[in-house]
């Protein structure tokens, strides 16, 4: 997505697409019949609730780039208005959709969970829209960003480490008191920091972290060396990150473990901007058109995916069901992202224009 504040960098929207699509492999294999796998390949895709994490790493990373690591003048009024722009379109038809689906028990109050509290266990959107928990979070984050920059500024890069790392104990502390007390599976209930800043804040500091390194320090990993290292280095770290239940178990050992998660989606987003490797042009722009689509995407790849099995079930390629679900996932895709491009035309394009030139 090209800004107005910033030079644009096709690459941030390759990794978009590679982060949204994590995210639909996993619901669409659990969909249509996918279980456990001793397949490495279907392994490091069934880890893909690490797009999220991706999503924010990103997020800190960007922002952070587009302020020079907290150096331009920031308008706080149009940088919030520009993250509005940027949102409210497509979320607002979820919104309206999980209000009709939901009249008949939604509040007032639940109306009113559209963008900061879309995490809360009563809104229609997390119960009918489920990943649009992150846009709370991130709406969050936007409204503290440019203080978190101006300190990036003042009192350099080691307070925003500094900053990580207490989140990081403050969580950890957070969780050895309250487990997976908070509700009745105590294997599953760690919503009160996975879908929170609890258990993000310090994933989007990461991100600022990395977004600094790069903007001094990027030509240090251009060498094809740090993305293929890097590479590896996602692969099997989120193989091992999976085996200890990371996205699951609430006790404190994997909760921190977020926390390597983030710093590994940070090492490779700088070795993946900073290499020297080219990537051709159409491949390149390619990505780029799938990535400006990433946000309808992850948020309504669910209508596609729900509507088709609800629809035709498990369409059957083939008897083993590990790979009948793979195939599935990739027919279904397609239509994901034509469907998702419609949304990014009709809904999402027309208001960009809007947007406002806020960083100096």
């Amino acid at each position: 997505m090209k800004s107005l504040n910033s030079q644009y960098l096709s690459r941030i929207d390759h990794l978009r697409f590679i982060a949204a699509t994590f995210v639909v492999f996993v619901h669409s294999y659990t969909a249509f019949g996918g279980k456990e796998s001793s397949n490495l390949l279907i392994n490091f895709m069934l880890a893909g609730d690490t797009g999220v994490t991706l999503f924010l790493v990103l997020s800190g990373f960007l922002f952070t780039i587009i302020s020079d690591g907290g150096k331009k003048d920031i308008s706080y009024k149009s940088f919030i208005f520009n993250r509005f722009i940027r949102i409210f379109p497509l979320l607002s038809i979820a919104w309206i959709t999980a209000m009709a689906l939901s009249r008949g028990t939604a509040t007032f109050s639940d109306a009113l969970s559209l963008f900061l509290f879309s995490n809360l266990q009563s809104s229609p959107l997390l119960a009918h829209f489920g990943q649009t928990w992150t846009i709370a979070v991130e709406f969050q984050f936007y409204l503290i960003f440019l203080f978190l920059a101006l300190f990036l500024n003042r009192y350099g890069v080691r307070y925003i480490v500094y900053l990580s790392l207490f989140w990081l104990a403050w969580r950890t502390m957070i969780v050895a008191i309250y487990g997976g007390e908070l509700g009745s599976d105590s294997y599953l209930n760690n919503h009160y920091y996975y879908l929170t800043m609890l258990g993000r804040f310090d994933q989007l500091l990461i991100g600022m972290v990395f977004g600094y390194i790069y903007i001094n320090y990027k030509d240090k990993f251009s060498n094809p060396i740090f993305i293929i290292a890097s590479s590896a280095i996602v692969f099997f770290s989120l193989l091992a990150l999976r085996s200890e239940g990371l996205w699951y178990i609430p006790t404190p050992y994997v909760t921190s473990l977020s926390y390597l998660e983030a710093f590994m989606w940070g090492v490779f987003v700088l070795s993946y901007l900073s290499s020297s490797i080219k990537i051709p042009y159409i491949i390149d722009n390619a990505l780029s058109k799938l990535g400006e689509v990433s946000f309808s995407e992850y948020i309504l790849h669910g209508v596609v995916l729900y509507s088709f099995h609800k629809t035709f079930g498990i369409p059957r390629f083939i008897e083993n069901d590990n790979i009948n679900a793979v195939i599935n996932f990739l027919i279904l895709l397609p239509a994901i992202l034509i469907f998702s491009k419609i949304c990014f035309e009709l809904i999402e394009k027309p208001f960009l224009g809007f947007r406002k030139k806020y960083a100096k």
